[in-house]
């Protein structure tokens, strides 16, 4: 029966966090990534119940079932990338990591970051020399925003497109 979900269950014997997070995204991701199932119910007693969750609900966000945080998009960088990239990537996440459900590009370029963050919602993408523009989906809104304004513009854009919100979202 389609109506009914499936909940895949599977239980870890181990106290090495790195080892359960491994394991248990190869044993649920694959399967879930191959249209199976519905829910995960990982099972680690000599592990903290949190870090547990948390694990279940990075899967799920991973295979595109639940998204509980904002997900970023970056490119590795190269020589047509004109800032500092890591640092912007950080300082991003910083003011947007209490937003649900979206996904924010930071990239370097103009010439592979549309191309690359395709599937943002938003977008941070170097224009030139101090240059930014911002993007809202595949569509450019703000076009060569000088880098130091580039953060609050996209912010700006995010509220005015009704996805930003004040409360802090735990993960579940």
């Amino acid at each position: 029966d389609s109506e009914k979900p499936i909940i895949l269950k599977n239980q870890y014997d181990t106290t090495d966090l790195l080892k359960f997070q491994i394991n248990s995204a190869i044993d649920f991701g694959a399967v879930l990534l191959k249209g199976i199932g519905n829910a995960i119910w990982p099972v680690a007693p000599e592990l903290d119940s949190e870090i547990v969750n948390s694990t279940a609900f990075s899967i799920l966000q991973a295979t595109r079932l639940r998204f509980t945080r904002t997900e970023y998009i970056s490119c590795p960088s190269c020589g047509r990338t004109l800032f500092d990239i890591s640092q912007k990537l950080e300082e991003v996440k910083s003011r947007t990591s209490h937003l649900k459900n979206l996904k924010i590009a930071i990239m370097g370029c103009i010439v592979n970051g549309p191309g690359e963050m395709a599937d943002a919602d938003f977008g941070y993408i170097g224009a030139g020399k101090g240059k930014v523009s911002i993007y809202k989906g595949k569509t450019e809104v703000f076009k060569n925003v000088d880098e130091e304004l580039a953060i609050d513009e996209l912010i700006n854009l995010i509220k005015s497109s009704g996805a930003w919100h004040e409360n802090v979202i735990e993960e579940p």
